[in-house]
């Protein structure tokens, strides 16, 4: 079995330790034959598995690549902009019942609660007269909380017995006050091997996060039998029923994600520390073991229930994406929309993409819409099945797609500029992946690997994950049916047409990975604001040939 793990593989984080877990999961379940790779999320392919594992970032240009796809989300970082994804995996794994309930009133098509484990610290002796903040890099992790507490408590004659407190934190914070230097340290960064004893030695951790998806810091405080301090979110609540519990002052809703944030209350932290001085060492040491023993149970119950879940994972059948592509004989007859308004030095550019074309001549046909002045009617009548569509006035993007589409003879429509460089299996590529998903009615590429005509230089387009999906459309690659055209067609506008398209019919769209699709050109002459990033060297060129490099530079020097 063949297991691509996706994600981002940061060291020193909480997700690091999830692939990590569940990397070692699989191969004790699966057996050491199980072939798993560990792919970055922004990648826009993959090796072709059985099973795609996303573990909290999701790419949905790769869910092609296997013929199952899982998603291990944290709701404080699954953006709302992703919730029409959760729709096109074939299952959510949430760790915590709070994670559960928000993916399925989210829309999930199938929501697990597997539970989560954290690598075990090990059991150790405690000083009680120790306490750590474990920050790390986690935004939510405020440990401003913490210092105001213990300046409140400065004169106060609980102060002498407060722990020595250690803040981790390799985020931005104000500086220590100067006050109560003699009771916080703070150290950006530890190894491994010297944050473990730090955590074992530590009789107490202090926690107060606004939001998590599980709780890492507190669950390995809690394998090593360390107290807590906590705010009282979800998560937390279902690791232990045991802490210094904090309340919280307010509650808002996550302005970009899942969830709720939290603010805690100073003085209900200020409360909770004289708690925690006042408990005698046997009441600790008690709660110690406790601790101790609410994580192994917690760790053994998810250890079964993934053994279970990876066990029913194994029955899945080899999976080959050239098995679902149609045969040629079944494959349809297309219509390619193709837009120009004086651009007579490309239309020998588009004339190359669509002559070398593997998808059969007799199925396609093109549909040209000009509004320029300088026609090119004379340089496209040699080709078969055109149809050419002059307009007398300018018009918008949106409207020259609209009649393109309306003049168009089938009900597979497929949109190619005739400003970008299409392989010869663009077409093949987006009707074939259109068809491998029956609920699909319009695809498209969102990165665009792109290339400098006047610069000779090849980089990457990629807009951010974290813009809704009708926001990062690339136009150029819409892949899409009749129906769905006619049930919105494109806006009268120039320029992001795409959007509205596409926006509240995410669910009905896929998103491909853009190898053999495109390599969008810039060039002096265009409307993308796509430009090479300042420094990036002569790059790759794509792969391109000697006549089509030879032509684009061609194109390059009348451009000059």
């Amino acid at each position: 079995m063949r297991i691509n793990l996706i994600g981002n593989f940061n060291p020193n984080t909480g997700v690091s330790q999830d692939v990590s877990i569940l990397h070692g999961l699989i191969v004790h379940v699966l057996g050491p034959e199980t072939r798993v790779r560990r792919v970055p999320h922004f990648h826009p392919q993959c090796p072709q598995a059985e099973i795609n594992f996303f573990i909290e970032v999701v790419n949905p240009c790769l869910f092609n690549y296997a013929g199952y796809n899982i998603w291990i989300p944290n709701p404080e970082w699954t953006y709302q902009t992703w919730i029409p994804y959760l729709h096109m995996v074939d299952e959510v794994w949430a760790k915590t019942e709070e994670g559960l309930e928000l993916f399925k009133a989210a829309g999930a098509k199938r929501v697990l609660n597997v539970g989560w484990t954290s690598i075990d610290k090990g059991f150790a002796p405690k000083d009680w007269s120790k306490a750590v903040v474990p920050v790390g890099k986690n935004v939510w992790r405020d440990p401003k909380p913490i210092v105001q507490a213990y300046m409140r408590l400065k004169n106060d004659p609980v102060y002498s017995r407060l722990p020595a407190l250690t803040i981790v934190s390799r985020l931005e914070m104000p500086v220590i006050p100067e006050q109560v230097t003699d009771k916080i340290t703070r150290i950006e960064f530890l190894p491994e091997d010297e944050y473990k004893k730090l955590v074992q030695e530590a009789g107490l951790v202090v926690c107060t996060s606004a939001a998590e998806g599980f709780g890492h810091a507190v669950n390995e405080g809690m394998s090593t039998g360390s107290l807590m301090i906590l705010s009282p979110i979800a998560p937390f609540r279902e690791l232990t029923k045991e802490a210094l519990w904090v309340s919280t002052s307010k509650s808002m809703k996550h302005p970009q994600c899942l969830g709720t944030l939290e603010d805690v209350e100073i003085d209900s932290i200020v409360d909770s520390l004289k708690m925690y001085c006042d408990m005698s060492v046997p009441q600790r040491e008690a709660q110690s073991r406790r601790m101790r023993e609410a994580y192994e149970d917690r760790h053994e119950a998810f250890i079964a229930r993934m053994t279970g879940e990876l066990k029913n994972l194994a029955k899945i059948l080899p999976y080959s994406m050239e098995a679902r592509l149609p045969e040629e004989s079944d494959l349809p007859s297309v219509s390619v929309i193709t837009l120009t308004r004086d651009r007579r030095a490309f239309i020998p550019l588009a004339k190359y993409c669509m002559v070398a074309q593997t998808y059969p001549e007799s199925k396609i046909e093109w549909v040209i819409v000009d509004d320029g002045k300088d026609q090119i009617k004379d340089l496209v009548s040699d080709l078969p099945n055109v149809t050419y569509v002059l307009v007398d006035e300018p018009m918008t993007i949106g409207a020259k797609r609209n009649l393109g589409i309306s003049r168009a003879k089938h009900d597979v429509l497929i949109m190619m500029d005739d400003d970008d460089v299409y392989p010869n299996n663009s077409i093949l590529t987006r009707v074939a992946h259109l068809f491998m998903e029956p609920a699909a009615g319009c695809l498209f590429s969102t990165v665009l690997p792109s290339y400098d005509i006047h610069e000779t230089k090849s980089f990457m387009n990629v807009p951010p994950i974290t813009l809704p999906m009708a926001q990062r459309v690339s136009e150029a690659t819409i892949c899409c049916t009749r129906k769905f055209w006619e049930d919105k067609p494109f806006p009268d506008q120039q320029i992001a047409e795409g959007d509205a398209f596409i926006s509240g019919r995410e669910q009905m769209c896929r998103e491909i990975s853009p190898q053999d699709v495109i390599v969008s050109l810039t060039h002096r002459k265009t409307t993308s604001s796509r430009k090479a990033p300042a420094g990036e060297p002569n790059g790759c060129h794509y792969g391109f040939s000697d006549d089509l490099f030879t032509l684009v530079s061609e194109i390059a020097a009348r451009l000059t």
